[in-house]
């Protein structure tokens, strides 16, 4: 049994379907910048990318297009305050549970930090988690195998005895590079096709069994 007693979440897609508020925000990125190319585009595939791979790299969009598609999106996702996002069911079990049994809890997202913390205030999560660990404002620091060795820097977490739980293929391929056990949820925007060809250490299907899992594998002490 491995004595992990960091537990680090990603946000959108594994404690949050922030699925409409992500839409609403591209549609109206794309409209300000005069394209609406992405309609025919399934948002569930872009929930969890980086903004400006998005823009560039799905949308097409030159430099200075993308750049100027990001502060639209990020206007319209402040005025929207969290409408259309919801907690997925048992996240607050689960999360309050782990607290009582002795785990850390931290949060590493593409999000950027600032907007990481405003997501879990507005939705009444961010009690329970010690620190939030997200993307820089600017290019430096987006993919999440940088993100997590920048939370394990920044609050100083142990990777032997840390454990990231994410529903993307960049969550466990994220955890692997920098040594922690990867558990993937099949519940949030990444297919099992996709989670399962990263080869997690484990797949879980519902945020509740990531309480059994947790207390008969990777006890804290």
């Amino acid at each position: 049994m491995k004595n992990v007693r960091n537990v680090l979440f990603d946000l959108d897609g594994t404690l949050v379907d922030s699925s409409r508020t992500i839409s609403a925000c591209i549609d109206y990125a794309l409209l300000q910048v005069g394209t609406s190319n992405g309609r025919e585009i399934a948002v569930s595939g872009l929930i969890g990318k980086p903004l400006l791979d998005i823009f560039r790299e799905v949308f097409a969009m030159p430099q200075a297009q993308a750049e100027s598609a990001i502060a639209h999106y990020r206007e319209h996702y402040e005025l929207l305050e969290q409408a259309g996002s919801v907690v997925y069911d048992s996240v607050i079990e689960v999360l309050s549970d782990l607290n009582s049994n002795g785990y850390r809890l931290f949060i590493a997202t593409v999000k950027p930090t600032s907007v990481a913390e405003k997501v879990l205030a507005d939705l009444h999560l961010r009690s329970y988690f010690d620190g939030v660990a997200g993307a820089s404002m600017g290019p430096k620091r987006r993919d999440k195998t940088r993100i997590i060795k920048h939370a394990l820097r920044k609050f100083d977490l142990d990777p032997r005895h840390s454990l990231m739980i994410g529903d993307r293929d960049q969550d466990v391929l994220g955890a692997r590079a920098n040594g922690l056990v990867a558990v993937a949820v099949t519940y949030g925007f990444g297919s099992k096709k996709e989670l399962t060809a990263a080869r997690p250490d484990h797949l879980v299907g519902h945020s509740a069994e990531l309480i059994p899992l947790l207390r008969n594998r990777f006890m804290a002490k």
